[in-house]
């Protein structure tokens, strides 16, 4: 069992699709520089849950962190060290910020969908609370049917079936209900226009804080 939450820790780490690039970067990336980059991202409303501590005190905090995550996955002290990118720091809060790969294992055992719709709830701040959330498979295959109680309404909707891959539609449906509570969310594709690959992520933001990550980091956003 450990080995599989391994390779999801390994998986959700932001390190793919983006590893080609990390790879064939010979630049390391100093603790400065990632101080540096969680003072920004702190700036974009990151890590809002440390805001009485120093940028050096969260750098401090999330390598703490990291350690006891991966230590309780080996059974033994683990360091992974905090050689990250302004990506995979903001990766690690996930009130702001949702990294996923689109091909997810989708099947009617796992109840991917019920995980991607309280992940978009964690997301919203608690502005979006869906309750009694279930996934309901006819058939291998489909039809597949998501429900779930949000105020005094039922929502409902049925993601087609294409063999392990997610239905843009949880999204879609998730966007807009968080858009009528007035909470911005928004798609990040990174410094490219065609965003990344299979994966897919998404922002809590303001307009200032989306400004803010495009001057820094040249990101582009889609609605």
């Amino acid at each position: 069992m450990k080995y599989i939450i391994l390779l999801l820790l390994i998986f959700i780490s932001c390190d793919n699709p983006r590893k080609n690039y990390k790879m064939n970067s010979e630049k390391k990336i100093s603790r400065e520089n990632v101080i540096q980059n969680i003072s920004v991202l702190r700036k974009c409303g990151f890590f809002e849950k440390f805001e009485k501590l120093s940028d050096k005190e969260v750098f401090g905090r999330l390598h703490s962190n990291r350690i006891d995550e991966y230590s309780k996955i080996f059974e033994k002290k683990y360091d992974p060290g905090m050689e990250l990118d302004e990506f995979d720091l903001a990766c690690l809060d996930k009130r702001k910020m949702i990294y996923l790969d689109l091909e997810s294992d989708v099947c009617a055992e796992n109840n991917v969908y019920v995980d991607v719709i309280k992940m978009f709830s964690t997301l919203s701040n608690g502005s979006f609370n869906p309750r009694n959330i279930t996934e309901k498979w006819q058939s291998p295959s489909g039809p597949i049917t998501i429900e779930f109680d949000l105020d005094d309404e039922i929502i409902k909707f049925n993601p087609k079936y294409s063999d392990d891959w997610l239905d843009s539609k949880v999204f879609e449906v998730c966007k807009e209900k968080i858009k009528a509570k007035k909470t911005r969310i928004i798609e990040c594709l990174g410094e490219s226009e065609y965003g990344y690959g299979q994966n897919i992520a998404f922002m809590r933001l303001t307009e200032a804080e989306q400004k803010n990550l495009e001057d820094n980091y040249k990101y582009k956003f889609r609605e």
